[in-house]
């Protein structure tokens, strides 16, 4: 998961957000980051694997900065709720796939 080049993005909402968010998709990797996109906009399932990407390579705070990304670009924004409601489920649903207490 790379982010998009800067102009095509949002303002960032603080000073290295983007370059923050950057590391956090190169820990989890292209296929498991575009899984945990799907699994919070689309109601996707992830697999067993991408869990274990999220929970123990990219971590909690990775995901939330993930989230408040997805809800800043306009396409999505609109589903901000979802993406509120969504985004947590799908980490603990990961964390009890991979066996981790929350």
């Amino acid at each position: 998961m790379v982010v998009a080049d800067d102009e095509f993005l949002s303002p960032e909402p603080e000073p290295g957000f983007y370059k923050a968010l950057e590391k956090c998709g190169k820990k989890i990797g292209l296929e498991c980051g575009e899984s945990v996109v799907k699994a919070v906009l689309k109601d996707q399932d992830i697999s067993k694997k991408c869990c274990v990407q999220l929970v123990h390579k990219m971590g909690r705070s990775c995901h939330e900065d993930l989230l408040w990304y997805l809800i800043s670009q306009p396409k999505i924004g609109a589903n901000a709720t979802h993406v509120f409601i969504k985004g947590p489920q799908v980490y603990n649903s990961c964390v009890s796939k991979v066996g981790l207490e929350i």
